[in-house]
């Protein structure tokens, strides 16, 4: 069975901006893998973090790259750490996925108004999984066309594991939505072979979930040329790259691995 883990970065509302006052890119990052993997992923993380004293510590990118006074790494280890997560990544038999959405105003505007960002937000929501379905589905129809898919997403803005937050019933839907009404989806027969509704799971309980965030952080670095002071951000971007689906003709990440659309306001 093919696993797709997701994880989000970023938010779809305009509301979110820059020091500039513009709006920051809203990223849904997929890590692809059979489940044949997952005891191997498990175990070359789970000795990574025993290597550093954190055997229990869950990775989110933005606390190990922005940590707080009680956090476990001095600002060299996590150096250290996060080329070695990026090199397990590299050497994992996974593929990524990431679809971008640039949000932009077609001009220069008084601020949006909250009505107007909420029916923004869905949009953004929307072109975000409809690209990142249609490039996995194409993905599986070409290597996987016999294998059964289960997305797996992480669990957000919930405040207790059996309830739907309304970010979750959004996603279903356009999941639901996607698979039953998009002209490319439906043509592909793989689509017959895939679970729903999409399932969302806590990332604590899928090391997976936490490659997702921190490759979606990566990418997020990448796509706005953040150096980093303290970071290299561009060198974690180029050893993960290895893993970013490709354009088997030109090797091209673009429009494969990171699928970007601008959507304008």
């Amino acid at each position: 069975m093919l696993l797709v883990f997701i994880d989000e970065n970023g938010k779809p509302t305009f509301k979110e901006i820059d020091k500039q006052g513009r709006p920051l890119p809203f990223i849904v990052t997929s890590i692809i893998v059979r489940d044949t993997e997952l005891s191997i992923i498990k175990n070359r993380i789970a000795f990574l973090k025993a290597k550093y004293g954190i055997p229990n510590l869950e990775i989110h990118a933005s606390d190990l790259f922005h940590p707080k006074s009680n956090f476990p790494l001095t600002e060299s280890q996590i150096r250290n750490f996060a080329e070695e997560f990026a090199e397990i990544i590299k050497d994992l038999n996974i593929v990524i996925i990431s679809s971008v959405v640039f949000k932009k105003y077609r001009t220069v505007s008084k601020p949006i108004k909250s009505t107007v960002d909420k029916k923004l937000r869905k949009d953004v929501i929307s072109i975000g999984y409809r690209h990142l379905f249609e490039r996995i589905i194409r993905f599986a129809e070409k290597n996987y066309p016999n294998e059964w898919i289960l997305f797996i997403h992480d669990q957000i803005s919930v405040s207790k594991d059996s309830q739907l937050s309304t970010e979750q019933k959004e996603i279903i839907e356009t999941m639901n939505n996607e698979l039953d009404n998009n002209p490319y989806i439906r043509r592909s027969p793989i689509v017959e072979r895939v679970f729903k509704p999409i399932y969302f799971a806590n990332s604590s309980q899928y090391d997976v979930l936490q490659i997702s965030d921190f490759a979606g952080y990566i990418i997020r670095k990448h796509i706005l040329n953040e150096k980093g002071n303290k970071f290299n951000y561009e060198r974690l971007f180029e050893i993960i790259s290895s893993k970013l689906d490709k354009n088997p003709k030109n090797g091209k990440i673009e429009g494969w691995g990171i699928k970007s659309w601008d959507y304008y306001a």
